[in-house]
């Protein structure tokens, strides 16, 4: 029984430290988050631009502007420790803790004590760890790392009035879409979030990279000044998936083959020796 009890013990103390260990996703890294307020008169999207760098003492603040209040927020990561920190009147208050585990307890600042509950979510491509917050039995919060919170990236839930209701229904990093509100609630058809990679969002990379015919209906031609060292190629759709993969690319030219493609609106993203080198949208048409 002792023998039985001991290997229990050993058994979830690693499983523990698995955990703790596993890599983390950052949440600042080139996001964009679309927020819906929805009221008596529909539903609004608010679609919310990449973050500014502002330097503020000794630390690198994102600067966003929160549609659903016009104000400017400043946002600090703390990759090392997974937290992530809103600047309010001068100094840091805690926003989320992405380190927390199951059965452990927080204190927000609004002071109330929470207890958190650990589990996974689905998002574009796999799934994410996700934090429930709760207060007397009843969920409160819902962190899902690399994304923030399911209602307001930049204010905690308990901020937010019952009407309008504001929630949040897709998040992209580096112009490819991660969650999507339509898969993480299991719903037949995924959101829709083009929203996020308007032509502001896709010329964040400015490379000398010519696309022709654009719109195409049977082939598309991808070409640079310089020459395709070791590259990458993804198509994803307007929800996210990745649709079609080219790898080891050499020369001046990718020629793309639509193939069984539907027409529609599709997005490109090319790397070179892993790093990013341009993103593009593309049409095919009929």
């Amino acid at each position: 029984m002792k023998t039985k009890l001991l290997f229990t013990l050993v058994f979830l103390t690693l499983l523990v430290e698995k955990s703790s260990s596993q890599t983390y996703i950052p949440m600042l890294n080139n996001s964009t988050w679309n927020i819906v307020v929805a009221g008596q008169l529909g539903a609004q999207n608010y679609p919310t631009s990449q973050g500014i760098d502002v330097i503020i003492g000794t630390f690198t603040y994102k600067k966003f502007l929160d549609p659903t209040t016009n104000t400017d927020v400043y946002l600090r990561e703390d990759a090392a420790n997974r937290r992530v920190y809103t600047r309010v009147n001068g100094s840091d208050n805690l926003l989320y803790d992405f380190s927390l585990q199951s059965s452990n307890s927080i204190t927000l600042v609004n002071g109330i004590t929470y207890v958190a509950t650990v589990s996974t979510v689905n998002v574009v491509g796999g799934t994410r760890k996700m934090i429930s917050l709760y207060n007397a039995g009843a969920p409160t919060e819902t962190w899902i790392e690399g994304v923030g919170s399911d209602r307001n990236p930049f204010r905690p839930t308990y901020e937010l009035f019952s009407d309008p209701y504001i929630y949040l229904t897709c998040s992209a990093q580096n112009g490819i879409n991660i969650y999507n509100y339509g898969i993480t609630n299991g719903q037949t058809t995924p959101t829709d979030c083009s929203m996020l990679l308007s032509v502001e969002e896709m010329n964040y990379l400015k490379q000398d990279v010519n696309l022709s015919p654009n719109p195409f209906q049977t082939q598309l031609s991808i070409s640079k000044k310089s020459i395709f060292e070791n590259s990458k190629l993804k198509i994803f759709n307007s929800i996210g998936q990745v649709v079609k993969t080219m790898e080891n690319i050499t020369g001046q030219n990718i020629i793309i083959d639509r193939d069984d493609l539907k027409s529609g609106i599709y997005y490109i993203q090319i790397t070179e020796n892993g790093k990013i080198i341009s993103t593009n949208k593309i049409i095919i048409s009929d």
